[in-house]
């Protein structure tokens, strides 16, 4: 059985890699029961009401460069953004989490005499938690290319949603146009999610609906004067 370390750890907030500054990361989820208890029962009853809730909570060292934590979270506790992170390392097909609609709702940055001044998260959830698989890992390209493919061992009928977390963009006037494609041989492809062209740091999820087939490969457009783009995609099945 194979166990990972906070090495193998990745954190992304809306285009934001905090990693480098994040100590803990903690990811509830919870469905939430009411209590169906009738009389002559000798034993308390819960039933599920269908809904579910997410919390996510953070902490770290506090970091003001333009790249890290407090550009990531101050100012825009009620703006609504994808966070996505993974802690498998990585690699193509390991798992990638992803949640939208969060708010970072309480910021809160603590100084303490002898101690690194430290910035925490607390996430309010509003939107769906997508538990998936890396479909093109974190790197930096500078030209229109395909990553490799992944197989999922059969299709689905039931459509998903595909993340793409942009970390870094360089370079004079730079574009990145990204998709997920579906193939059901892995030779013929066709295109399942596009994502809005990317020209800064941005994060976005969409979703599909039916068939995704059995294997899933991301290709991407770049383009600019001397392009450099730093891009992570995940997608998880409905």
């Amino acid at each position: 059985m194979a166990k990972y370390g906070s090495n193998n750890v990745t954190l992304i907030i809306q285009g934001f890699n905090v990693s480098g500054v994040s100590t803990s990361l903690s990811d509830v989820s919870t469905a939430n029961l009411e209590e169906t208890t009738g009389l002559g029962d000798a034993w308390q009853e819960q039933t599920s009401t269908g809904i579910r809730t997410a919390e996510l909570n953070t902490e770290g060292f506090y970091d003001d460069a333009t790249d890290s934590i407090n550009a990531a979270l101050s100012g825009s506790e009620a703006t609504s953004k994808v966070v996505s992170y993974y802690y498998a390392g990585g690699t193509l097909g390991t798992p990638f989490t992803s949640h939208e609609g969060v708010f970072a709702g309480t910021y809160t940055r603590q100084a303490t005499r002898g101690e690194l001044t430290k910035a925490n998260g607390t996430y309010t959830v509003t939107g769906v938690k997508d538990e998936g698989v890396i479909v093109l890992p974190l790197a930096t390209v500078s030209a229109t290319g395909t990553g490799s493919a992944t197989n999922y061992g059969s299709a689905t009928s039931s459509g998903g949603a595909g993340t793409l977390q942009v970390t870094a963009v360089d370079g004079t006037s730079p574009t990145a146009d990204v998709k997920i494609r579906h193939s059901a041989d892995d030779a013929t492809y066709a295109d399942l999610i596009t994502f809005t062209q990317a020209t800064a740091r941005t994060a976005e999820r969409k979703t599909v609906s039916g068939t995704v087939n059995q294997y899933l490969k991301v290709s991407y457009t770049i383009g600019g004067t001397a392009p450099n783009v730093t891009m992570v995609v995940g997608f998880a099945r409905g």
